[in-house]
């Protein structure tokens, strides 16, 4: 397991779920100057990362077919990928059925939305989004449901709303494994998976980071995944 996710644990799931709920975390003097420097290199290795995950958009090498008039995209099986996106789709067929919206808008009483949801049938399997190692699973957080986090460097993908999980805390993982089952836990009213891609400092728009992501829109929100 990496540097974080042995000496900072507590502390990294707390930021990295600070949006879900409120948390406090205490650390060691003996700790304080090991958290800055690892800090300082995670934030080097998540800008490296990124750089290396938006270059790697090459429609030959991630065939993902979209259909932007129902805002949906399918992973193509047939297709051989040259080289391995850092991120990739946790779901192999999806609408996505509301956005990112980092801000609420009092004009139609929107709320934040520090994600993208993709709705599918019960039970489809959810796929881990990249390689990395299992940082939580449960449902103690407030609206949902059965949750996954995934950890790598920095970088982390939260999974809720699941119907299953089949994986556990620190097991190792790679993009593309079955982690669990899509589903309708917590405050959902339909069948969806809420997917987000946080660093340290918080969640950001999985859209830019995904295969042919671009080619949909944040702007959509069906209102019936409250998640």
């Amino acid at each position: 397991m990496s540097i974080i996710s042995n000496i900072l644990r507590p502390l990294l799931i707390c930021i990295l779920i600070q949006s879900l709920s409120s948390c406090q975390t205490a650390t060691t003097e003996s700790q304080s100057q090991t958290t800055t420097n690892t800090n300082t290199s995670a934030s080097n290795s998540q800008n490296q990362m990124q750089d290396k995950t938006l270059s790697g958009h090459d429609p030959e090498d991630h065939k993902v077919e979209v259909d932007k008039d129902t805002n949906s995209y399918k992973k193509n099986k047939s297709h051989t990928m040259k080289k391995k996106p850092f991120f990739d789709w946790p779901v192999f067929e999806a609408r996505m059925s509301r956005g990112w919206l980092p801000k609420g808008t009092k004009r139609n009483r929107r709320r934040p939305h520090k994600g993208i949801d993709l709705a599918a049938p019960r039970g489809t399997a959810v796929l881990a989004s990249h390689d990395g190692v299992i940082l939580y699973t449960g449902k103690d957080f407030r609206g949902y449901g059965k949750m996954i986090m995934i950890e790598q460097e920095g970088w982390a993908t939260l999974y809720a709303h699941l119907d299953k999980i089949v994986v556990y805390e620190g097991q190792k993982i790679r993009q593309g494994d079955v982690i669990g089952a899509l589903g309708n836990t917590g405050r959902s009213s339909g069948p969806h998976l809420h997917f987000e891609i946080r660093k340290l400092d918080g969640p950001i728009d999985p859209l830019p980071l995904l295969p042919a992501g671009q080619a949909l829109t944040n702007d959509v929100d069906d209102g019936s995944e409250e998640y």
